[in-house]
C-alpha cells in the first residue's frame, strides 16, 4: 500500500448486515435515526421491547418518501434534501437486533451523521432503503398525521403481534 506524505488512502466505513452491531459499538449504547412510523414512541418501544429517551433530529442528504402499497416511508439519498425525525438514544445490541428484525430486508442499516437541536451531530444507525428497491418509491413525502389518522391502530396490532413473536416486552424467550 503506497502513502504520499502522510496521506493515507481513503476507506468506505463497512454496511452492516442485518443483525449485526460493530465490534466498537458491541458494548457501547448506540443511537437510531427514525423518520417514519418508529418517530412513534408506542410504535418505537413494541418494535424495540422497550421505550428510550429521544429528541428531534435531522438528516441532510436524505429525503423521506412514500412507498407504494405500503403505509410506512422510507428515506433516500438526496443531495439538497433532509429528512426531520426522532434520534432515539441509548439503545443496546437487543433492542437493535428487534429493530433489524423488524425493518427486514427492504432496508440497509447504515451510520450517518445526525443534526439535533443545539445544532451539534450525532452518529446514528438509519434505515435506509436499498437500491434495488427505488422501484417502490412514490414522488411525495409521508405524512404522520395521514398515518395517525388512517393508520395507526392497525399498525400497532401488527407491531403487537411482532412483539409477541420476539418474546413480548422484555425480548426474552417465552417458556
Amino acid at each position: 500500500e503506497r502513502r504520499d506524505r502522510g496521506v493515507l488512502p481513503l476507506r468506505r466505513a463497512p454496511r452492516l448486515p442485518p443483525g449485526a452491531v460493530s465490534a466498537r459499538c458491541a458494548g457501547a449504547p448506540m443511537r437510531l435515526f427514525s423518520y417514519g412510523t418508529l418517530m412513534l414512541g408506542e410504535v418505537m418501544e413494541l418494535v424495540a421491547g422497550r421505550s428510550f429517551k429521544s429528541c428531534p433530529g435531522m438528516l441532510a442528504g436524505f429525503q423521506r418518501r412514500r412507498l407504494r402499497g405500503e403505509v410506512y416511508p422510507a428515506i433516500v439519498p438526496a443531495a439538497a434534501a433532509r429528512a426531520l425525525g426522532v434520534l432515539w438514544q441509548d439503545l443496546d445490541r437487543a433492542a437493535l437486533a428487534r429493530i433489524d428484525r423488524f425493518e427486514g430486508a427492504l432496508y440497509e442499516r447504515q451510520q450517518q451523521p445526525v443534526q439535533v437541536a443545539d445544532g451539534e451531530f450525532r452518529s446514528a444507525f438509519v434505515y435506509v432503503l436499498r437500491p434495488e428497491q427505488h422501484g417502490l418509491l412514490l414522488e411525495s413525502d409521508w405524512d404522520e398525521a395521514e398515518f395517525r389518522a388512517a393508520h395507526l391502530c392497525a399498525y400497532l396490532a401488527t407491531c403487537r403481534a411482532f412483539s409477541r413473536e420476539q418474546g413480548g416486552a422484555s425480548g426474552a424467550p417465552r417458556a
